[in-house]
């Protein structure tokens, strides 16, 4: 279980990451923002890029877990899209910074961790993709291509963190109105 001061730094991270980028963000600036010197701040971190990859390991993981929960109910597909779609926009808009972080930043993680979070993140388009295959098989879907209609999904969620403003006209939960009619009524009036 983490420290209140191992919270503290990821917290700070996260706050720096988003706003400065995670190149720009020094070791020191981190140990600045918590309080301590840049070295009492190795008793809690391995390094800054141990602390991104943590940062985006709970991130994926929580999205992970919560589309699991969402896969495993008892509903038509279409109501698991809608509740994806939902939980999506809702988690990345309470969790901005997080999201950001882990959108755009993980990027700068060396090989072997941005891999174990390239696999994580493919297993949450896997999960999308199901919920799709599923609605396939139902005939509650008419789609050729689960798998890149799922790419699509997330490409407009996962776009969210770059204009939401929370001062803004709209709820997490009005946004997933518009994009799941979006993408279940499409454009066309019929």
């Amino acid at each position: 279980m983490a420290s209140n001061k191992q919270v503290e730094i990821a917290l700070a991270a996260v706050q720096l990451f988003e706003q400065k980028g995670y190149h720009a963000t020094s070791v020191q600036d981190i140990a600045d923002a918590v309080g301590l010197q840049k070295g009492s701040l190795y008793h809690y971190i391995h390094s800054k890029e141990d602390l991104l990859l943590q940062i985006a390991h709970q991130a994926i993981t929580d999205f992970n877990q919560r589309l699991e929960h969402i896969l495993s109910l008892d509903i038509p597909a279409k109501e698991k899209l809608l509740a994806a779609i939902e939980n999506h926009l809702t988690v990345s808009i309470s969790n901005l910074q997080t999201t950001t972080v882990l959108l755009r930043e993980s990027f700068a993680l060396g090989e072997n961790p941005h891999q174990m979070i390239q696999d994580l993140t493919d297993r949450y388009l896997d999960l999308w993709t199901a919920i799709l295959e599923e609605g396939v098989r139902n005939e509650e879907f008419r789609i050729v291509q689960p798998k890149l209609t799922a790419l699509a999904i997330l490409g407009a969620c996962n776009w969210v963190y770059r204009w939401y403003k929370q001062s803004g006209s709209l709820t997490a939960h009005e946004v997933a109105i518009v994009f799941g009619g979006l993408f279940l009524d499409g454009l066309l009036k019929e």
